[in-house]
């Protein structure tokens, strides 16, 4: 696993994450990229996308009216964590697991 030398993996998540599934667009200096989001939290979030982008690379995750700046932090295959530039609301993060599950239900 890679890692970001300025994050403190042993360093107790501040945020609880919630696991879901849900399609992403991500944007980058590479380009454009399809991916899933396997787990948000107010903090950051893990994805899923084929290529991985680097370790250090700046991104945007986004999804209908939502647009989100983040970090990538770690990479490990094809799933990699990134950190958000701020942190969501709680309310961000319910609107996005409420998403999901409306997804799953249908």
């Amino acid at each position: 696993m890679t890692f970001d030398n300025d994050s403190d993996e042993s360093e107790a998540r501040r945020y609880g994450r919630h696991r879901i599934m849900l399609a992403v667009n991500i944007y980058s200096v590479h380009g454009e990229l399809g991916g899933v989001l396997l787990d948000v939290s107010r903090g950051g979030a893990m994805l899923n996308a084929h290529p991985p982008l680097p370790v250090g690379c700046k991104l945007v995750i986004e999804r209908q009216h939502l647009e989100v700046p983040a970090t990538v932090r770690w990479v490990e295959g094809n799933r990699f964590g990134i950190q958000f530039d701020d942190p969501l609301s709680e309310l961000e993060v319910l609107s996005i697991v409420t998403k999901a599950r409306q997804r799953d239900a249908a």
